[in-house]
């Protein structure tokens, strides 16, 4: 079939919507286990919705009549989102090759409600002969998914949202002992009973951090849930780098050092 079919264009908005679908359950499936919001995350929502839109147009392309073609949508676009897998796995952080092949799995299962809704609306706009009405039924079937993407992208809670919260609470702390004594905390129990030493770190709220003071007046802080999984502020421009391993924690700081060393070196 060709792409200057008008009823191309209907089939691709409903593509779209199919898209959304499998971005909201999965968004909703990863905030239930992880509590990390994925609604504010455009990156992955677009990467979904491009899936989606380009699996429309291969299958409408290779196809010779329009039997089967939600089914054949449905496995090009795991065929495209399995490519971006593969890409990513090979140019990527081996660190987290294995979340990439999960994903890539979920991503399968979480798209077969988007192609049930896909194979129920394409059979009803087939029986539409006005185009208008057709594109406001898909209008209509999206409407919910956008008032649930809005309100998943304000709810301005998520895992990221509540360690950054208690963090604040112990950047205050140390910046409060700095403005007061004129130097910073040796180690986090300097400041007071709030904080309990286990070997180098600091258990606050359940949460463990790692306090590290720099010799220029400023400090690290990293909030570790193992080697894996880091969440690392730096004082010095009140930055910081989350989710990642305990090896680019390090590159980080290697890098803001030297940096730093660079700047001076140029003054």
């Amino acid at each position: 079939m060709k792409l200057t079919d008008k009823r191309f264009w209907i089939f691709e908005a409903l593509s779209l919507v199919c898209g959304e679908l499998t971005f909201c359950i999965a968004a909703g499936i990863w905030f239930a286990l992880s509590q990390v919001n994925w609604f504010s995350e455009w990156i992955i929502q677009c990467t979904i919705l491009v899936c989606w839109a380009l699996g429309a147009i291969f299958s409408w392309v290779t196809a010779k009549s329009a039997k089967n073609i939600t089914f054949r949508t449905y496995i090009w676009t795991n065929c495209i989102y399995l490519a971006l897998t593969i890409y990513n796995v090979c140019n990527g952080d081996a660190s987290i090759n294995g979340w990439y092949v999960m994903f890539c799995l979920g991503f399968a299962i979480v798209s077969l409600p988007a192609f049930a809704l896909m194979t129920i609306i394409y059979a009803k706009t087939n029986q539409i002969i006005n185009r208008i009405t057709a594109i406001g039924l898909i209008m209509l079937t999206a409407l919910p998914l956008v008032v649930i993407n809005f309100m998943g992208s304000n709810l301005g809670i998520g895992k990221e949202d509540m360690i950054k919260d208690v963090a604040n609470e112990v950047i205050g702390m140390v910046d409060n002992f700095k403005d007061k004594n004129g130097r910073l905390p040796i180690g986090l129990n300097e400041i007071g009973t709030p904080f309990e030493e286990i070997n180098e770190t600091y258990e606050y709220k359940d949460y463990i951090f790692y306090y590290e003071p720099r010799k220029d007046g400023f400090y690290w802080l990293t909030i570790t849930f193992g080697p894996d999984e880091n969440y690392c502020y730096n004082s010095k421009n009140k930055s910081w780098i989350w989710g990642c391993d305990s090896e680019r924690v390090e590159m980080y700081k290697k890098y803001d050092i030297e940096n730093d060393f660079g700047n001076e070196t140029d003054r």
